[in-house]
């Protein structure tokens, strides 16, 4: 079940979103994602070309390499590099932010998600994927990301693993809810759901990469987050156009939720959000979307 090592390996859920269809227009170059987990290993193979300088926010573990392996699974599925072996992400050009809020045992606290969300503002990232969550949080982490969003960065969360309501910081109204889904469109038993999700994507059996230049395969909506957080590279790498005063963010927001391959009930409902991430389409849309009723 491991990647060949003499041929480009497209993970089935890379496929589900329809990402190399975006390929020829876009594919994530000069897009800044800030991986908020457990850090990334940057020697590996396939992640090596896209890694860039981020930060620890966890005291005792200064250095942003992952001693976990969650970070690293995550980063993979949004921008593994097109290196002619091993697993390939769905922004493979896109650069990663390895931003470490989770130690070794996946632990964390949410003042060092504040404060990492301070440094994706300063440090103009477009992108912060959060494969992290809680069942509840403090109003601060809320005005956080509420500042970040504002600031001009997409915000995307995992909604959870309990099978009960969305948890936080996915639950914040400027945060993208992703739920996950099987490569058969069927919503998992453990993915969280309710009126906060905004998108689905592949959360079962994921095969991406792993510290020490392995590979594994993972179920959550940790590994759907991703999905989406790569959709939106390649989004925002093709769509850098007029927003009529809205920012980039925001319109790619809609992008996304416009161009979603509905699953469920018409409009948006409490297991798919608008539906399941569509790379491709994304991608390809010639015109900024509608104002998208319960998105800023």
């Amino acid at each position: 079940g491991q990647p060949s090592v003499t041929a480009e390996t497209v993970p089935s859920g890379i496929s589900q979103v329809k990402a190399p269809g975006a390929w020829d227009v876009t594919r994530g170059k000069g897009i800044k994602v800030a991986i908020l987990d457990t850090g990334i290993d940057d020697r590996h193979p396939d992640l090596a070309a896209n890694v860039r300088v981020g930060r620890s926010f966890v005291p005792h573990e200064t250095s942003t390499m992952d001693h976990n392996g969650h970070g690293t699974h995550c980063a993979g599925t949004v921008a593994a590099a097109l290196t002619g072996s091993g697993v390939v992400g769905v922004a493979p050009a896109a650069s990663l932010y390895p931003v470490k809020v989770l130690d070794a045992r996946g632990s964390g606290n949410f003042s060092w998600l504040i404060a990492a969300l301070d440094w994706c503002i300063d440090n103009e990232i477009h992108i912060a994927s959060m494969s992290l969550g809680a069942p509840a949080a403090p109003s601060a982490v809320g005005a956080m990301c509420d500042l970040a969003f504002a600031k001009g960065v997409l915000l995307v969360a995992a909604a959870g693993n309990s099978g009960g309501p969305v948890g936080f910081p996915a639950a914040f109204g400027s945060v993208i809810a992703v739920s996950a889904i099987d490569s058969a469109n069927v919503i998992a038993g453990f993915s969280c759901r309710g009126r906060e999700i905004e998108l689905a994507a592949p959360g079962v059996d994921v095969l991406s990469s792993a510290p020490g230049g392995g590979y594994a395969r993972l179920n959550g909506t940790s590994m759907a987050c991703p999905h989406v957080s790569g959709a939106a590279a390649l989004a925002w790498g093709s769509h850098r156009f007029p927003t009529g005063g809205l920012a980039q963010n925001v319109t790619i927001r809609r992008l996304l939720a416009h161009t979603a391959t509905e699953l469920g009930d018409p409009g948006r409902d409490e297991l798919f959000g608008f539906g399941r991430v569509d790379a491709e389409q994304a991608a390809f849309a010639l015109t900024p979307p509608p104002e998208i009723p319960g998105l800023p």
